[in-house]
């Protein structure tokens, strides 16, 4: 048989090791993990409203039905007497889905292709009858300026270009643009886009 010499060296090491073994704390093979919370259902954007009226509203509910609930209830609030369940009156909105909805501006109505009223008249107007949006401004076509249309539209004013360009004197129509404040918008473009057209135009 083989004898084992243990040195002190060694009887004070492994006297440690066992120190450090029963003060080391009990870790469980397993922790149990809790069930997850079922998250609460996201809401849908939705507008509201009488077909062909001014009065659509926007809302944020799980279904078509209970949006239409709430414009009904916020109607007999206000004394007028709600209509049955019509799909008709609701439109989802899937651009508006986790907005903010008082981020949702009125150049985002008409975005969706909704109307809304003039923010410089006040009057209403739609995006099918030439309203533009101007720098986040919904303008009707009414209160537009040429250089609303150079900047919002440059495609239709293209065209304005050309046709004056076809009936007027190039520096008549510089004058006017001058005059309307949208040179600056022009010049760079439009411009010289609408001089080579008007002479193909002409030719």
């Amino acid at each position: 048989m083989t004898a084992i010499t243990l040195s002190r060296r060694a009887l004070l090491c492994g006297a440690a090791i066992s120190a450090v073994a029963i003060a080391a704390p009990v870790i469980p093979a397993a922790v149990a993990i809790a069930d997850p919370v079922p998250a609460a259902p996201a809401l849908k954007a939705f507008v509201v409203g009488t077909p062909g009226e001014y009065d659509w509203q926007q809302f944020f509910a799980r279904t078509a039905e209970e949006a239409f609930e709430e414009w009904c209830q916020e109607k007999e609030r206000a004394g007028y007497e709600a209509p049955d369940f019509d799909p008709d009156y609701v439109l989802r909105v899937e651009d508006w889905d986790g907005r903010d909805p008082a981020s949702i501006s009125p150049a985002d109505w008409i975005d969706v292709g909704m109307g809304y009223c003039c923010e410089r008249c006040g009057y209403e107007t739609h995006p099918d009858c030439g309203c533009l949006v101007v720098a986040g401004e919904v303008v009707c076509e009414e209160c537009q300026t040429p250089a609303d249309r150079a900047a919002a539209a440059p495609d239709d004013f293209l065209d304005e270009l050309v046709n004056r360009l076809s009936e007027e004197d190039t520096a008549e129509v510089r004058a006017w643009l001058e005059a309307e404040r949208c040179w600056d918008i022009v010049r760079g473009d439009l411009w010289p886009q609408a001089l080579a057209q008007a002479v193909e135009v002409a030719a």
